[in-house]
């Protein structure tokens, strides 16, 4: 009888001790359970205000810089030494710059619209459309007085809220189609300014 008491408490025992563990184990896996959507939603909330700081210097570039003018913006814009290319054309940050304001002032009412912006990652692509009137003096063609109207399509990549790298669709012949310029003037402007686009920066800066 003695042993059969003992028997019967050493059973008891036992099975308070594995429903105690099942209890905790099952208390554990309901917390992380309870977790594991924060730690997602979370994540998800770092994302997008990763994917907006991402976007900002792209916004500065296109209603700012080329849109307002304001290039005082350009070392918040872009990292110091970011290349840019034109299709196949690959130029420096400040020979794409003096591009840039080269066509505002032969098109000082130009305006650049975001249509879309598309972040993954650190890749912003920028669908946008530029438009403006040729009435002043820039990149040495004489005033027409015709509307420009291009659309286009971009990607950057941006580290640390900076442009590093920016790639372009190259516009150009479009443009001077829009203009009206011909084919050997085309030629003749995309050949010299090749040859201006190899020379080093410093050279290149004290020369425009």
């Amino acid at each position: 009888m003695q042993n059969y008491t003992m028997r019967s408490y050493k059973i008891l025992c036992w099975t308070g001790i594995i429903l105690s563990s099942l209890s905790l184990a099952a208390g554990e896996q309901t917390k992380l359970q309870s977790q594991l959507p924060t730690s997602i939603e979370a994540a998800e909330v770092d994302q997008r205000i990763q994917a907006a700081q991402n976007q900002v210097p792209v916004r500065q570039l296109y209603e700012e810089m080329f849109t307002k003018g304001r290039y005082e913006l350009l070392n918040q814009t872009f990292a110091a030494k970011c290349p840019v290319h034109f299709g196949s054309r690959n130029v420096s940050l400040q020979q794409a710059v003096a591009e840039g304001k080269g066509w505002r002032s032969a098109a000082p009412d130009m305006v650049m619209t975001i249509n879309q912006l598309t972040v993954n990652g650190d890749m912003v692509t920028c669908v946008w459309t530029c438009r403006g009137t040729h009435t002043g003096n820039g990149h040495g063609l004489k005033p027409t007085g015709k509307r420009i109207l291009l659309h286009g399509n971009s990607r950057f990549r941006v580290v640390n809220g900076r442009i590093v790298e920016a790639w372009n669709e190259e516009y150009r012949p479009e443009l001077f189609k829009q203009l009206g310029v011909s084919k050997a003037a085309a030629f003749i402007y995309t050949t010299a300014d090749g040859i201006w686009s190899l020379l080093p920066d410093r050279l290149y800066a004290l020369l425009q």
